[in-house]
């Protein structure tokens, strides 16, 4: 397991490129970011890591770009967006619905355990080969107290039960970032909006209008599911990026991530 809390030697730090700039010299896709307009610094979700956590977070770079043809990480917006959610509110009892490769189970690994959190994040995925590869990181990374995995399918009920007996009280928050199938959705939407605490959050990746294609049914993907769930249930929901079909440049956008988050907030029952 790295120590996470060793500090390089100087040498070695000044040898190095300054954290994710490097990333703006690759051409692979997944740094798109790091290649648009008013993007040349370290996003501070990047920039808050401790030296040896973005050095682990490095290696994975480069190990997932060596076995992935399509690694999936959330873009630096969403996953900054996240950070601040959980780390501005201390919430502590998290649910992942999808977690692939790693990198944001990694991300909200590191960003509890500066919370001083422990059991916080419960991780699911129904592909057990990817689930074994995302272990060894977060035991590489010292975070098996505070994250837990689980291979299962995201829309079981037995998910739930799993889920509250590892966080030890209903989730305050569930990212569904899944399989971005219609008919999956509706499902994770019903069983987590009942699990999730009174004023508690589920947040929804790729819930725009061009994300719509990631539904390899074609049924309409998340943005459907969420929009239709949300009217029957007379829930409120809001969507960041929601507009966004795919013809506006990235560059224009204000959110700069094109795939859109969706937000729905379960209500709390007044007092009076």
């Amino acid at each position: 397991m790295m120590d996470v809390n060793s500090e390089p030697s100087p040498q070695a730090a000044a040898e190095r490129p300054a954290r994710s700039l490097q990333f703006r010299h690759r051409t692979h896709n997944r740094y798109w970011w790091y290649n648009i307009s008013e993007t040349a610094y370290v996003p501070p979700v990047l920039a808050a890591l401790s030296d040896a956590e973005w050095q682990l977070l490095e290696a994975w770079f480069e190990d997932t770009e060596r076995r992935f043809p399509s690694p999936g990480e959330l873009s630096v917006p969403a996953i900054s967006m996240l950070w601040a959610l959980i780390g501005g509110n201390g919430i502590s009892r998290i649910v992942q619905a999808g977690h692939y490769a790693g990198y944001s189970t990694l991300l909200l690994g590191f960003l509890l355990r500066a919370m001083g959190k422990r059991h916080a994040l419960f991780s699911i995925d129904i592909d057990s080969a990817v689930t074994d590869y995302t272990q060894q990181w977060t035991e590489r990374a010292g975070l098996t107290d505070i994250v837990r995995l689980s291979v299962t399918d995201s829309a079981a009920a037995d998910a739930v039960i799993a889920a509250r007996s590892y966080l030890g009280g209903m989730p305050q928050l569930v990212l569904i970032d899944s399989s971005h199938n219609y008919d999956h959705t509706l499902k994770e939407l019903d069983l987590w909006y009942q699990a999730v605490v009174p004023g508690g959050m589920i947040v929804m990746h790729d819930a725009s209008i061009f994300a719509q294609s990631f539904d390899a049914a074609g049924h309409g993907g998340v943005r459907r599911a969420a929009l239709e769930w949300a009217k029957n249930r007379g829930v409120q929901i809001w969507t960041l990026n929601g507009f966004v079909d795919g013809s506006q440049p990235v560059e224009d956008l204000t959110y700069r991530d094109g795939c859109g988050l969706g937000f729905l907030q379960k209500p709390m029952v007044s007092a009076g």
